[in-house]
């Protein structure tokens, strides 16, 4: 492979392109005239083309000088670009960020804080990652997500979680439901029909309401899984099942659904955003400071 020019002599022949006068480029250069024109012919002697045509009287682009003008005019203004992506990239203002999410914090938490962190940095690219909570932490772990908002609590030496918002569970069922009038507690509705969210995809909040209710001696009827909200509400819906889930559900619940407090479950389900604790790109570490659970000097 031949040996490419220097970028030192292809700036001065754009320079003399531009101003087809050597006195002039070697003025905007802060160069002596004939330094410059050792360095254009040590570049026409590099490719092997004459560039230019000189006389005492005038400078002219040769045909492939002006094809190598418009070449490498096209090619400064990319590195002009590569360097100030670079310089945004080190900053944080552009790049890409990987956001990871499960169910509960796609109605309201995580658009929030993302949109948010938009309105702050546009030029970010930021990728959204529907996973379950214990997914999330996998693939946090594998450096696939840069901040995760999953169900805490989520404690482990390599990771830092800050609260992102705690809510009360409800029991969400059709309109005709024998529960329907509210409130409710824990033991009417271990007795009535349940749909729940697969183990698979819903497994951190699976076994916590298999803890909320084997704290009162109590075994939930599970008759239906579905993998996903729409699915799960779907079922609740057509009559066929109760659900239990937090109260921000209540945005999402077509007609026919009511939202039943449940009187004797003070449980909350608590929401944090989680990332690692080294190896924090500057991009994430923005969205963490826009997020308010990381200071200016985090």
């Amino acid at each position: 492979m031949d040996r490419l020019p220097e970028l030192d002599g292809i700036q001065s022949f754009l320079f003399v392109a531009e101003e087809l006068s050597f006195r002039r480029a070697a003025e905007r250069l802060n160069l002596d005239q004939s330094a410059l024109s050792r360095r254009i012919m040590e570049l026409e002697r590099r490719i092997g083309v004459r560039l230019l045509q000189r006389t005492t009287r005038e400078v002219r682009l040769t045909e492939a000088g002006q094809a190598f003008y418009e070449r490498n005019m096209q090619l400064i203004e990319g590195l002009r670009d590569s360097v100030s992506l670079a310089r945004r990239t080190a900053q944080g203002a552009s790049g890409r960020l990987r956001v990871g999410y499960m169910s509960f914090a796609a109605i309201t938490d995580m658009p929030r804080h993302v949109r948010a962190f938009r309105q702050t940095f546009p030029r970010v690219s930021v990728e959204l990652l529907y996973h379950s909570t214990q997914a999330q932490k996998i693939e946090l772990a594998r450096d696939r997500l840069d901040v995760g908002f999953m169900i805490g609590p989520f404690r482990h030496p390599d990771f830092d979680t800050a609260p992102v918002s705690q809510e009360r569970l409800v029991a969400l069922v059709p309109d005709d439901h024998p529960l329907a009038g509210g409130p409710t507690k824990l033991a009417e509705l271990a007795r009535v029909p349940l749909v729940l969210g697969t183990m698979g995809q819903w497994d951190f909040y699976r076994r916590m309401l298999d803890e909320i209710f084997a704290q009162r001696g109590l075994t939930m009827r599970v008759e239906f899984e579905a993998s996903t909200t729409t699915g799960i509400l779907g079922l609740v819906a057509a009559g066929l099942a109760a659900t239990i889930y937090p109260e921000s559900g209540r945005m999402l619940r077509p007609s026919g659904i009511r939202a039943v407090p449940i009187a004797d479950c003070d449980r909350p389900v608590e929401t944090v955003l989680a990332w690692r604790r080294t190896g924090l790109s500057t991009t994430a570490r923005n969205f963490l400071r826009i997020c308010g659970v990381l200071g200016p000097s985090g």
